[in-house]
């Protein structure tokens, strides 16, 4: 009951965390120029951004605790503790950017006090938000690898259903989290040009969102891969494919179309709308930095 109002409650503080952290500390480098309104701009994005990360870190750490779920708290222990290499290449590859900065020198001007200390800590805050739905998608790719745990039953082709369910919830949850840091750093960058000074290259923000593209897409693919081979193996061995001279037409032809029928079960292809949708969730960052562009933020 406790957990249930600390989650209630999340959003809110999240909103006064950012809101102090951006308004209330006036400690680090002063700025560079006087900003107008497009600061404020920034400021609301990101405050509305981190109570975003906020819910959907909640929802990732609600599908690690449904004991419905194909994951869970027990297997999230295993899953971290045998999957470092994993998630140290994906914090490394959210990092690089970061680092390449820092390394080159390229950044906004200050237009806010303590600015660059407040935009590392705002990329922490969306590091650990993707935690718990990083996590999730680990667990899908170690149970749908796990023989162990399948058979040619109906019970494995619901769960094969409910791990497709899972990744596509979690990943769109990553990519929208990611999408909004993106957002942000566009808005940021239109902000410091508005206060007069030589912000990021225009450029800089597209090749930010293209990066962050290619490591969702990363991500997702890792998982999905594991689940389409689970999801053929079933197929396989429920209906194995026939040699189509060593029997009647009338048996091939029942034969392809039972393992037709099992295969859409199995969600093996996938129509078109739903491929549209993976594709849109993967694109969702360099989709939001197009927009930063095309809108103005």
């Amino acid at each position: 009951m406790t957990l249930r109002y600390l989650e209630r409650a999340a959003p809110v503080l999240a909103a006064i965390g950012a809101y102090v952290l951006l308004e209330g500390i006036d400690v680090g480098a002063e700025p560079e120029a006087s900003p107008d309104d497009r600061l404020a701009v920034w400021e609301l994005v990101m405050t509305a951004s981190v109570v975003a990360w906020t819910v959907l870190a909640i929802v990732g750490a609600r599908m690690l605790r449904d004991p419905e779920s194909v994951t869970g708290v027990t297997s999230c222990r295993r899953t971290v503790g045998s999957a470092k290499g994993y998630f140290a290449a994906v914090y490394g590859a959210v990092a690089f950017p970061l680092v390449f900065m820092a390394l080159t020198g390229i950044g906004n001007p200050t237009i806010l006090v303590g600015q660059q200390w407040k935009n590392v800590v705002l990329h922490l805050v969306g590091g650990a938000a993707i935690l718990p739905l990083l996590v999730v998608v680990k667990q899908i790719h170690a149970q749908a690898q796990d023989p162990g745990e399948w058979s040619p039953t109906a019970a494995s082709i619901a769960r094969i259903g409910a791990l497709r369910r899972s990744l596509h919830v979690a990943t769109a949850a990553v990519g929208a989290i990611i999408a909004l840091a993106v957002i942000g750093t566009g808005a940021l960058r239109d902000a410091v040009a508005a206060a007069g000074l030589d912000p990021l290259p225009d450029t800089f923000v597209l090749v930010y969102g293209a990066w962050y593209t290619g490591v969702l897409a990363a991500i997702y693919l890792h998982a999905f891969g594991a689940v389409e081979h689970r999801a053929r193996r079933i197929l396989d061995d429920a209906v194995p494919l026939r040699d189509p001279t060593g029997e009647s037409a009338e048996a091939f032809s029942a034969s392809v179309g039972l393992r037709t029928v099992l295969g859409q079960e199995l969600g093996l292809g996938g129509d078109a709308r739903k491929n549209l949708e993976g594709l849109v969730v993967v694109m969702s960052p360099l989709i939001g930095a197009i927009l930063t562009r095309l809108g103005g933020l």
